[in-house]
């Protein structure tokens, strides 16, 4: 059984979203796009943009699934807010590549983050 994500660990509400579009870093990866920024609080959080374009609800609900156990196995030392849009090619990936991938864009993100 897969361990869920506390309410803390959540983005939830859409003005958050809509703040993270504004003011986040963006990084594009294979599978997946990320926008993140220094949390507010004392733990990282995720938000996962899944829209009807990337498939039916079956689809969908597999993408948050594997997006959730990947930032589950893969938190970020600093606490961050994070928003994943996966890309269409993000199902047809394997688990291992994806988090590969993950790790990859999140890190290119701190890269330019220490650059600004």
């Amino acid at each position: 059984m897969l361990a869920k994500l506390t309410r803390d660990e959540r983005i939830r509400h859409r003005a958050e979203f809509l703040a993270m579009q504004a003011q986040g870093i963006k990084a594009r990866g294979r599978f997946l796009t990320i926008v993140s920024r220094r949390s507010e609080f004392s733990v990282s959080r995720l938000g996962i943009v899944a829209p009807r374009r990337l498939g039916n609800a079956v689809y969908r609900n597999r993408i948050k699934r594997r997006v959730r156990e990947i930032f589950r196995q893969n938190k970020p030392e600093v606490c961050l807010d994070l928003v994943v849009l996966p890309l269409r090619n993000f199902l047809d990936a394997s688990f291992g590549s994806l988090q590969a991938d993950y790790r990859r864009t999140l890190r290119r993100q701190f890269q330019s983050r220490g650059s600004r």
